[in-house]
């Protein structure tokens, strides 16, 4: 199937460098998924991991965090009873290993996890095509906290593919006072495209067919700006854009 074909999914296939070709087995795992649960699986999620490499590329466009595989959605997750959250019994001494069905209990549909164990991302099973994405600090646990993280699925595929190269090899410039960077922003939405949105306050921005990207991220109150591009000369390019209005 030319990437071109997908609904959802295009553009994140299409700079994964993502051939993609359907596995028949991945279908069946989510066909079995439905048949268990008594839900349909959402159409932008069934669309991602029903191809064959789907969450290989989730894998590989992150920081070795897990994916699950098309199989392993769905799947009980464990978590320990009495959960230390300040209500443990005074005469409980040991906590209780437990399974937790999210998908039946909490609607939700976990299927990414942090590669110490820090958050997991869940898709909402809110009976939209194209479900929002939540993130929790507190594992999968029946009063974990649940941050909305992606309006929609897509756009978090999208945007962990769009982001890792920025990640991975981008150049940090300097936000001077850290301070929201009002001026930089005009500029940018000015001159470039805007990218992947998600709901955690990033802000994307890019040119020439996304060879040119902009990430600004705000971290403990700080807002950071990071900046990639394809080839030495298109960084150079960029980077004479941004830097002046960082001063």
């Amino acid at each position: 199937m030319p990437a071109d074909r997908l609904r959802f999914h295009s553009r994140a296939a299409e700079l994964a460098g993502l051939d993609p070709e359907v596995s028949k087995e991945a279908e069946a795992a989510l066909d079995r998924f439905e048949s268990l649960h008594g839900r349909v699986v959402p159409a932008a999620v069934r669309e991602w991991f029903a191809l064959a490499q789907g969450a290989a590329a989730l894998r590989k466009f992150s920081n070795d965090d897990m994916v699950y595989d098309a199989d392993r959605l769905g799947r009980e997750e464990v978590y320990y009873w009495p959960e230390d959250n300040g209500d443990w019994p005074d005469d409980v001494d040991e906590q209780e290993e437990r399974q937790l069905d999210p998908v039946g209990s909490l609607g939700l549909l976990p299927f990414l996890v942090e590669n110490q164990g820090v958050w997991v991302m869940a898709v909402r099973l809110d009976g939209s095509e194209d479900p929002p994405v939540v993130i929790s600090f507190d594992d999968v646990t029946p009063s974990a906290v649940w941050q909305p993280h992606a309006d929609r699925f897509s756009d978090l595929v999208h945007a962990r593919i769009w982001d890792a190269p920025v990640h991975l090899h981008g150049r940090q410039l300097a936000l001077v006072g850290g301070a929201e960077p009002s001026a930089l922003q005009q500029v940018l939405r000015q001159d470039f495209a805007p990218g992947p949105p998600t709901a955690d306050g990033t802000r994307r921005h890019s040119r020439d067919g996304d060879r040119q990207r902009v990430l600004l991220e705000q971290w403990r109150g700080q807002w950071h700006c990071t900046v990639w591009a394809a080839d030495e000369t298109g960084l150079a390019s960029l980077v004479a854009v941004v830097d002046p209005a960082t001063a």
